[in-house]
């Protein structure tokens, strides 16, 4: 799966050359059944003929219009390509380019065709957290996943260390052929002065949850900013912890012995953390608001025109714009109310957001989603925070 950093989402923003600007948003399944990997297809060839037809009422010529969709053909034919997928794919075509990132939580199927890419959905991906990793501590064979509200996906499976012994060379044989060459014959030399075996054993223990963080840090973790879920006692979930340098540690973590649980079972237990962290980020935004509001009513802004001025201006330090909605509404036949992005339907209102959150953006400011509430002052889709 690919999923689109600060720095993709940046590449997005200039206005594509002698060219339109092609956005696609489609649900996806992340469990590969023949029925779900048809579907895909389906709504994908479906989105072709949306943009054939957008083309041609833009007055496209047929020659350029096969420019926009031979590379989106050629991944609605790639059969393994539907394979691998998370909850919804956003796809970004101009004339004879094409890139595309997996969305953690499912899209209303949408094309655009525009002067600019629709961008707003990858930014609220950004500081939710729909899809985080869970690494599950033992000393016998530690496990790590990928996880969103679909479920867990477990990766690293060769490059993470086996069983605690293995990992060190610190079996039996070894051990005998340390003691036979230790001065004084097979006398321990760990008896002396350092605690003896029970010592030995805790820095073992130690070097080997070093070894486990360097292989997750060098391979996911280095350039993320996703949440780190952990699972296991509270004593080894602190010592990880003290060992790790990853700053998005969860403080809630799975507790006890894991080593048997299954996938399912880990899922339902991190996904609910990520739902209490996303409503927590939630009420921060709101408890940001207020505090801005009460040093300074101008500083805490809801209209729309007065947010776009201070946009422009690059005094807005965050947006939040209101495109997630909680639904039963899903591709997924699950009745459980799940999280669902949702653009505005009107095209000045889209337009709106997608430009405010480009200034947002590229002028250091933090843009996040929140959940969209008809009912709540959210209605218009957009809040802020001024410097």
């Amino acid at each position: 799966m690919r999923y689109a950093s600060k720095n993709d989402i940046k590449q997005l923003i200039p206005t594509p050359e002698d060219s339109h600007a092609v956005s696609i948003f489609i649900p996806t399944h992340r469990i590969s059944l023949p029925h779900n990997l048809k579907a895909d297809r389906v709504r994908m060839k479906n989105a072709i003929r949306d943009v054939v037809a957008s083309l041609e009422q833009k007055n496209v010529s047929s020659d350029d219009i096969k420019l926009y969709v031979e590379k989106l053909q050629k991944i609605h034919d790639d059969a393994d390509f539907w394979n691998h997928r998370d909850n919804g794919l956003a796809l970004y075509a101009q004339k004879g380019k094409l890139t595309y990132f997996d969305l953690p939580i499912e899209p209303e199927y949408t094309v655009h065709v525009n002067g600019d890419f629709i961008i707003s959905p990858l930014l609220a991906m950004q500081q939710g957290s729909y899809t985080y990793h869970v690494l599950e501590l033992n000393t016998k064979e530690p496990r790590y996943f990928v996880g969103s509200q679909s479920g867990l996906e477990q990766a690293l499976r060769e490059e993470l260390p086996g069983d605690l012994e293995t990992a060190l060379w610190i079996d039996e044989y070894q051990t005998q052929r340390q003691h036979s060459t230790s001065p004084g014959g097979s006398r321990d030399a760990h008896s002396h002065g350092h605690g003896g075996k029970k010592d030995k054993k805790h820095i073992d223990i130690d070097r080997y949850y070093r070894l486990v963080n360097s292989v997750v840090m060098d391979k996911v973790l280095k350039n993320s900013n996703l949440p780190l879920i952990l699972a296991g006692d509270s004593h080894t979930v602190a010592k990880f912890k003290e060992i790790s340098r990853y700053k998005f540690i969860c403080d809630e973590f799975i507790e006890g012995n894991h080593q048997h649980s299954d996938k399912d079972s880990l899922s339902k237990m991190s996904w609910s953390m990520m739902v209490d962290q996303i409503e927590d980020q939630e009420r921060s935004f709101k408890n940001l608001f207020e505090r801005a509001k009460h040093r300074d009513s101008r500083q805490a802004l809801v209209n729309g025109a007065h947010i776009r001025k201070a946009a422009k201006q690059g005094r807005i330090a965050t947006l939040a714009i209101s495109i997630v909605h909680k639904t039963y509404d899903s591709v997924v036949r699950r009745m459980e109310k799940r999280f669902k992005i949702a653009l505005p339907s009107s095209q000045r209102q889209l337009l709106n957001i997608e430009n405010t959150a480009r200034e947002v953006l590229m002028s250091g400011g933090e843009v996040r989603a929140l959940l969209f509430n008809d009912s709540s002052q959210n209605a218009n889709y957009v809040q802020a925070i001024s410097r």
